[in-house]
């Protein structure tokens, strides 16, 4: 079961990422609270909504702008924020 319950929490993460994704890129409001259900079984609804809640602005950032490493999201992020990395 553990490879189940791996997959439900790759898909939370999957599914919050191409939602919020496009809902910046038609301009509509997104609310991460609402979860989508994904299975009638508890413990796989469960790691689903793990996988949701762990997609971080860093994460969007990166699908957003084509970047395929956090360093470069954070470098992206300290430009448009007026912050320095040394």
């Amino acid at each position: 079961m553990g490879r189940n319950w791996e997959w439900s929490y790759t898909q939370g993460r999957i599914k919050r990422v191409k939602a919020e994704v496009a809902a910046r890129l038609s301009g509509e409001p997104f609310d991460a609270n609402q979860i989508p259900l994904h299975s009638y079984d508890g413990t796989m609804q469960s790691r689903f909504r793990r996988g949701w809640q762990s997609v971080c602005e860093t994460d969007i950032q990166c699908r957003l702008n084509g970047h395929n490493t956090y360093q470069q999201v954070r470098q992206r992020l300290a430009e448009t924020f007026g912050e320095r990395h040394e």
